[in-house]
């Protein structure tokens, strides 16, 4: 037989050799981590540090806080891009109003450039995000109309627009003028 302690012929320790090393390490380690404060304060620093868990969560959540902050920023930035115009809007409805007028008091022959001239603003106040409200026949809403007169009305069901007095207007969604009508009531 052999020495248990020689190799195989093929250079590998065999299998009894291969645990008895295991059991001799494992107790050198046992004995060594015992005996060595080096060792053990090295074995206590491998350990993760509760303290640097936490400091890891609190970066994590100062990034995303970070992060939420700039997609709000953004959000508020196009916002107000998307609103920046609407002052010049309202001005610019005395006009339209100042058009509407004198196409109806004018001539015909005088209104139809003054019509094409109304239809080009409307046109050009559209391409930046301004809608005409003017709900002639339809339900009343509230939230775009202003009732100013309600008539009695035995062709459509309350709360119908009648006629329209004043146009309404949006910007982007967002009304900047209601329209004014006149609405209809039940038969008394």
């Amino acid at each position: 037989m052999s020495d248990p302690t020689q190799e195989h012929q093929n250079g590998e320790p065999d299998e009894f050799e291969t645990d008895a090393l295991d059991e001799s390490m494992v107790e050198e380690q046992a004995q060594f981590s015992t005996e060595d404060p080096e060792f053990n304060s090295q074995a206590q620093t491998l350990q993760p540090d509760p303290e640097v868990a936490l400091l890891k969560e609190a970066l994590l959540r100062m990034r995303a806080d970070m992060d939420n902050r700039d997609k709000r920023a953004e959000r508020e930035m196009v916002k107000a891009r998307k609103f920046a115009l609407e002052s010049l809007m309202r001005d610019l409805l005395q006009v339209l109003d100042s058009f509407d007028q004198a196409i109806a008091q004018n001539a015909e022959g005088a209104s139809e450039g003054l019509s094409l001239t109304y239809k080009l603003a409307l046109k050009v106040l559209a391409a930046h995000g301004l809608e005409l409200i003017e709900p002639t026949v339809q339900p009343f809403d509230p939230n775009w109309h202003e009732a100013i007169v309600a008539q009695p009305s035995d062709q459509y069901a309350p709360d119908t627009v009648l006629e329209v007095l004043q146009k309404g207007y949006r910007l982007n969604e967002r009304l900047i003028r209601p329209a004014r009508v006149v609405v209809t009531k039940a038969m008394d």
